[in-house]
């Protein structure tokens, strides 16, 4: 095999203000036959590989942070008010209620919002209204001790919850860069040291904080609760604001993270198509408000916009229609909404219909000394079966960002879905039949739990990782130096438009795909709530009809 050595990369220097540069480029077809070409298939070509700056890495934590509290704040009070649900009812009526009101409404945010919308998402005006709504409901259910106002909070709160996970999700796309002819890939910009692909890691994060959201919010209502169902909560309606102040204050833009210096190398390759000239194919433009965002020089370079450029007067209106909409979603559904929606009714069917008749005789030191620790009587099963899972549901959603581990691939994201839907049947076999071993029946159902914590979350942080970093490209870049083609687009402003026009429609396409996806674990949730009081109550009829009236007694 012939070594191949690689056409090394220049530093281009920005033109003197006023001045007129145009770098010519030769053909590719009028190079030297013996000149070999870097594609971006090859990065190892690229010999000039810059390390992040102290900067870039700040900024890059900042971005992390952020997303990280727009999960934990975000899904907070979802916990909160699932672990108050029998302090916020009066005597008699079921907690179901609750549940049901919980989810609900976030469903029908998460399922519809995306199609109602045309147009750009507006982000800075979103996040406001989704704070505005969660502080309003958090103060119905402190202040209105009436049963309907108290449910017509919670209602307003799983609205906020649903439609804020579905802004902070499409938000992350926002973070991928959309490739043109003239623009990096994301592996060729990697290898020259640029990463610009901070979807992955702007998910990974959000994922991580979700999971810590049933930790944090569990624990945050035990810190309140002694002030009583009033004071309490109103202290906790404080928390939407912080998500505010977050996306205010440490979420940055696109053009701190690439370019958080003047002066900075810029590189720009050559389109393989035959016209080396060929201006830029696709752009994103700024959601948060009506105005159309302009080119301006960081996005013109990366192809990445960010939420909080400027705006300008050269408008690029893009609205996908209902027929598109549709041909986006249909080859989602088999490969990410299904497996999503199977995940989280097997999990919640496990949480809600089947852990709570798994009850054993009390642990006894000698036969389980760290067991009995923490379970004194029969009602503490069911709480540490809750914690093990929400602490295992964080260790998963977490495993991209904090753990660094890789996301379950594309074509095995069945596999959590068929690992839940087997532990639902194991366990459910073992409250009918109480076949486990009684010496390791206890100590066998909470390491089952865990591994569906571990499968549930994994689920969640690997289908939105793989929506968010599938940037849907098809071009093929390669990557010599070049000079930006502003005066190349400059050259043909018509033919310029026409390929920011399709660069602002691949955002809105990203920001959909993601979007409709976001439905599939709140539906789940909602079809094993509705099965899952009559599922806990045959279960727990079976068991005293042979013998066992543990599940009476907790």
């Amino acid at each position: 095999m012939v070594a191949v050595e690689a056409v090394p990369l220049r530093r281009i220097e920005p033109p003197a203000h006023g001045s007129s540069t145009h770098t010519t480029i030769p053909h590719r077809r009028s190079l030297d036959p013996s000149t070999p070409m870097v594609t971006s298939r090859e990065p190892a070509g690229l010999r000039t590989r810059q390390q992040p700056s102290p900067l870039q890495k700040r900024t890059s934590y900042r971005l992390n942070t952020a997303f990280f509290l727009f999960g934990l704040l975000n899904n907070a009070l979802y916990v909160v008010i699932l672990t108050a649900a029998l302090e916020l009812l009066p005597q008699g009526v079921p907690t179901g209620l609750v549940s049901f009101a919980n989810i609900f409404p976030a469903l029908i945010a998460k399922a519809v919002w995306p199609y109602l919308l045309r147009g750009r998402v507006r982000y800075t005006r979103r996040v406001w209204s989704c704070a505005g709504l969660s502080f309003v409901g958090m103060l119905l259910v402190s202040f209105f001790p009436a049963l309907t106002m108290r449910l017509l909070g919670i209602s307003l709160a799983s609205f906020s919850s649903g439609l804020g996970e579905l802004t902070f999700l499409q938000l992350s796309t926002r973070y991928a860069p959309k490739h043109r002819s003239g623009a990096l890939t994301a592996s060729a910009a990697a290898s020259a040291g640029i990463e610009t692909n901070f979807a992955g890691d702007a998910v990974g994060w959000f994922a991580s904080g979700t999971g810590a959201a049933g930790l944090v919010g569990a624990a945050a209502w035990w810190v309140v609760r002694p002030l009583g169902v009033q004071t309490g909560m109103a202290i906790l309606s404080i928390l939407p604001g912080f998500m505010v102040l977050a996306y205010l204050a440490v979420l940055p833009s696109i053009d701190q993270l690439l370019h958080p210096s003047p002066g900075q190398a810029q590189y720009a390759p050559i389109s393989t198509s035959d016209d080396a000239t060929s201006p830029s194919r696709e752009q994103l433009h700024d959601d948060d408000e009506d105005e159309a965002a302009p080119l301006n020089g960081a996005q013109a370079d990366t192809g990445i916009s960010s939420p909080k450029d400027g705006h300008g007067d050269d408008d690029v209106k893009v609205r996908l229609s209902f027929a598109e909409k549709m041909t986006l979603l249909r080859p989602m559904l088999l490969r990410y909404i299904l497996p999503l929606v199977t995940v989280y009714f097997a999990e919640y069917t496990i949480n809600q219909g089947v852990a709570p008749t798994l009850i054993y005789p009390l642990p006894t030191s000698s036969s389980h000394p760290l067991l009995a620790l923490v379970v004194k009587k029969l009602t503490d099963y069911y709480p540490l079966y809750q914690l093990v899972y929400q602490t295992f549901v964080f260790l998963s959603r977490s495993s991209i960002s904090i753990f660094k581990l890789p996301a379950i691939p594309r074509h095995l994201l069945w596999l959590p879905a068929v690992l839940q839907t087997a532990l639902l049947m194991l366990l459910a076999s073992e409250s009918l039949y109480a076949w486990f071993r009684q010496s390791i029946a206890s100590p066998l159902v909470i390491v089952l739990i865990c591994i569906e914590g571990l499968a549930g979350g994994a689920a969640y942080v690997s289908v939105f990782y793989s929506i968010g970093v599938d940037e849907q490209t098809h071009s093929n870049p390669i990557a010599l130096p070049s000079a930006t083609d502003d005066a190349i687009q400059a050259e043909d402003g018509e033919h310029a438009y026409d390929q920011s026009y399709a660069m602002a429609k691949k955002a809105q396409e990203h920001e959909f795909r993601i979007g409709c996806v976001g439905f599939g674990d709140s539906l789940g949730i909602l079809a094993a709530s509705l099965i899952s009081m009559p599922l806990q109550l045959g279960l727990c009829n079976a068991q005293v009809a042979a013998g066992r009236d543990l599940c009476k007694q907790a």
